[in-house]
């Protein structure tokens, strides 16, 4: 891993940390949860987009399953959280983002398995 790629992800681990915490003494955990678990998978899906090494038995769809998979976890994720958010007070916007957020984890899964 390059220098920079470690410098980013560092700073992006930082960020998320100061995210929860911030999001925590301000009141609003589950809206910090969700952005950081939609970033993370944001995060994850450019380290399996772009490894550093290429395999001469790398399977394609495989990898590309994955991508999607890593994708889907994090629209549920952050649907999910942004639910606890929106019923535990800390913003009636989730409950009209948050079923957007769900199906398009959905949809990511029905791609994968169909």
């Amino acid at each position: 891993m390059t220098p920079v790629r470690v410098f980013w992800l560092s700073l992006f681990a930082l960020a998320a940390v100061a995210l929860l915490a911030l999001g925590w003494t301000d009141g609003q955990p589950w809206t910090a949860a969700a952005f950081v678990v939609f970033f993370a998978s944001r995060v994850a899906r450019s380290e399996l987009k772009r490894r550093m090494t290429r395999r001469r038995t790398d399977d394609a769809v495989r990898r590309t399953n994955q991508f999607i998979l890593v994708t889907a976890v994090g629209w549920l994720g952050a649907g999910s959280l942004a639910i606890i958010a929106a019923f535990g007070g800390e913003g009636q916007e989730w409950m009209i983002v948050a079923p957007f957020f769900l199906a398009m984890g959905v949809l990511n899964l029905y791609v994968v398995y169909k």
